[in-house]
């Protein structure tokens, strides 16, 4: 936690949610930890900041650029304008009021896998979801499987929901943040 200060902030838990569920590697998402606004910034428009910096910003005089100016003179549409006033937000305040939003890594989504699994009572179902995810592939494998067992299936969504929800408020947690006007947790039966 940071300086062991809790801080509230409403935050759209979807857009949370989404953001870091996210596994696009063309895609960085940020929090703004005033406001509680879940940004976006695509590879593309990162490389169009870029541009703009290095054709506008002199760091010899930060104080002399001037986005809107450097915007005007830019071959953009109005909404990579948007985009990028968006990505140079996330650069400017990054590490003061904006922090990256962590995605979900493989293997922690392959050890979701392997937790729902033992769960299973059914030993026809959990040798063959056990088979199933050795190897490459093992996430459409599992996913096949599942969904041949309607009951199953939605349990594993709802399992996949609840740990992801853990892992959010973990890292919301770490960074001295304790969200407010959240949805409840779904429940496993």
């Amino acid at each position: 936690m940071r300086g062991g200060v809790v801080k509230q902030l409403a935050i759209d838990w979807d857009d949370l949610t989404l953001a870091f569920d996210s596994s696009f590697g063309e895609m960085s998402h940020y929090l703004d930890t005033e406001t509680g606004q879940v940004l976006t910034v695509t590879d593309e428009i990162r490389r169009a900041l870029g541009q703009i910096y290095e054709g506008y910003y002199n760091p010899d005089n930060p104080d002399a650029f001037d986005m809107e100016q450097a915007l005007a003179g830019a071959d953009l549409r109005d909404w990579q304008k948007e985009d990028v006033r968006a990505a140079d937000y996330v650069e400017t305040h990054l590490g003061s009021r904006v922090i990256a939003i962590p995605n979900t890594l493989t293997y922690e989504a392959y050890d979701e896998m392997q937790d729902f699994i033992a769960t299973i009572e059914e030993d026809r179902l959990y040798n063959q979801l056990c088979n199933a995810t050795q190897g490459r592939g093992a996430f459409g494998r599992f996913r096949d499987i599942l969904g041949q067992y309607l009951a199953e299936e939605q349990r594993w969504y709802a399992f996949q929901e609840n740990r992801l929800r853990e892992r959010i408020l973990a890292w919301l947690a770490e960074e001295g943040i304790e969200p407010v006007a959240m949805s409840q947790p779904v429940e496993i039966k």
